[in-house]
């Protein structure tokens, strides 16, 4: 192996791998507050990394505030690692399986991803957050959502019907990981979210982009060399 092979090897091998349980730091909320609540997405950082993930909640029934730090575990969202999600061993109140409710959740977010228009990524939350409601938040969601207006009342439950009838019709999510509070049940108090699967962190690609200028800092030299 050559040398400039070599670097990058070990440059490589240098970046933190992610091991569950993670720890968590949260850095900021939304910036797009409806009602009394920020829709997301927010931000997190994992410790000891330097990494930023991404959040989308999903549970409106536990809180996560800076300067707050808790333990969590990230997995692929699939129906095999419910019974390890925050409500994977909880009764549905939606009339739907937990797996769907998750499957019904996941659309949303993707919606919400897929449009810049803050007025419906607030409906889309809005629907996400009704999945898994607890009765005893129900009030506090419904008076955020009044402050809206009777129009965005009706238009988050339609686009929660919405999500309950592309499952039906065979929806299945795809590139999403969960993150799920560790340990993970009812009685924990922060939340759980969906975060993008697979996507480079900007404390990784910043240190790739060093590697790659490090490697061809290493080939140029040893061109120069050869022609002398």
């Amino acid at each position: 192996m050559n040398k400039s092979k070599i670097a990058l090897a070990c440059a490589l091998a240098a970046i933190p791998a992610c091991a569950n349980p993670l720890t968590l730091d949260w850095v900021s909320p939304g910036n797009n507050p409806v009602g009394y609540y920020y829709v997301s997405p927010y931000t997190a950082e994992i410790q000891s990394t330097g990494q930023l993930i991404t959040l989308y909640c999903i549970d409106f029934n536990h809180e996560v505030a800076p300067p707050l730090e808790w333990q969590a575990n990230i997995q692929v969202l699939d129906q095999a690692n419910v019974p390890s999600l925050q409500y994977g061993n909880s009764t549905s109140d939606t009339g739907y399986s937990i797996w769907q409710d998750y499957e019904a959740a996941a659309w949303l977010i993707t919606q919400m991803t897929g449009t810049t228009n803050p007025q419906q990524q607030a409906i889309d939350q809005y629907a996400a957050w009704e999945i898994f409601l607890y009765p005893s938040n129900v009030s506090n969601w419904q008076a955020s959502m009044d402050t809206q207006g009777a129009t965005f009342v009706s238009e988050v439950a339609a686009q929660y019907n919405a999500a309950f009838n592309v499952v039906q019709n065979g929806y299945t999510p795809t590139g999403w990981d969960v993150v799920t509070p560790d340990p993970a049940g009812l009685s924990t108090s922060t939340q759980e979210f969906l975060t993008f699967a697979s996507t480079p962190e900007p404390g990784s690609i910043i240190l790739l982009g060093t590697i790659l200028v490090a490697v061809g800092t290493i080939t140029r030299m040893r061109m120069t060399k050869r022609r002398q």
